[in-house]
Parts: structure tokens; C-alpha cells; sequence
């Protein structure tokens, strides 16, 4: 493979494109010791918003089989409420929702006072439909997109990837 370079502490083979880092091969590696000792200190929270029942349900075993709390939530206007009650460390939000879409939410989201750590919340869209959303989700401010039928083989390693960050 080439040389190894390095980006934000993880080291990177040589023959991925920064595209490729942020999007599949990251979290593959092992997480160093300090994030290990930190991500014990307490449970990370994660939110999830779908409009869907069973949708919701899966998201939420696949999240909390994976050691994180769930704060869930089966509509965005109840998250927003929610987030002002219980803080959350990165949303997960399914981008078509009745009443008010996932791009509705996450502007809602980024004109509110909500923060993590002094930070902006991480998000997360999902949808059903790829439809290039990937790349209108990204540039409306999300920070990964993921396929609902890749959610139980990635969601997790994204969720990871931006809490390490």
C-alpha cells in the first residue's frame, strides 16, 4: 500500500482519499488507549429521530447494542423539545418525516442553542432513498449521511468516527 499518512490522530493508509476516510475505512482501526479510558468515564447518548415505529426500534437495539444510551424520538418538533430536557452527544435523524423534515430539523437544530461540549451536535441524516441526498445533506449542514440498509453495518462505526473527533 503506499505510506501512511496521518489526519486528526488517525492514521490513515496511504492509498485512501480523505473521502474515503470520513465515509468507510476510520473507524476500522483501533481506537487509542486515552479514547478508550475517556469513552468509559460516561455513556455517550445518542438521538434518534424516524417517524417510523419499527424503523425507530431497530435504529435503537443497533445503538444501544453498541453501549451508547438512546434518547428516542418519533418526530423532529418532539427531539427539539427533547434537546432542550436531555442532552444528547449526536443526533441521528431520518431525513422524510412528516410535519418537518430532516433538513428542516437539522436548520432548526443549528439556529437553536443546543450544544454538546461547546460544540455544534453532530448529526447523522438517514434516508430510504440515496437520490443524491448524501450530498445535499452534507451541504445543508449534516456531518455523515447514511443508507438505512447500510445502518446496521455503519451507522455505529459513523457514530464513533464524529464522537472521536
Amino acid at each position: 500500500m503506499g505510506e501512511s499518512k496521518t489526519k486528526r490522530g488517525i492514521q490513515i493508509p496511504g492509498s485512501y482519499s480523505d473521502t474515503e476516510m470520513l465515509g468507510l475505512c476510520a473507524w476500522d482501526l483501533d481506537e487509542p488507549q486515552e479514547n478508550k479510558a475517556r469513552s468509559s468515564q460516561r455513556k455517550r447518548s445518542v438521538m434518534v429521530v424516524d417517524d417510523d415505529a419499527d424503523q425507530l426500534k431497530f435504529l435503537k437495539r443497533i445503538i444501544e447494542r453498541a453501549g451508547f444510551a438512546v434518547v428516542a424520538s418519533q418526530s423532529a418538533t418532539e427531539a427539539l423539545d427533547l434537546l432542550g430536557e436531555k442532552s444528547v452527544d449526536i443526533v441521528v435523524s431520518d431525513y422524510k418525516m412528516p410535519e418537518m423534515d430532516g433538513f428542516e430539523f437539522l436548520q432548526a437544530l443549528r439556529t437553536s442553542d443546543v450544544q454538546v461540549d461547546g460544540a455544534e451536535i453532530p448529526v447523522i441524516m438517514l434516508t430510504a432513498c440515496g437520490d443524491d441526498l448524501e450530498f445535499v445533506a452534507l451541504e445543508r449542514g449534516a456531518d455523515m449521511f447514511c443508507e438505512k440498509f447500510r445502518a446496521e453495518s455503519l451507522l455505529v462505526k459513523q457514530i464513533n468516527f464524529l464522537l472521536e473527533l
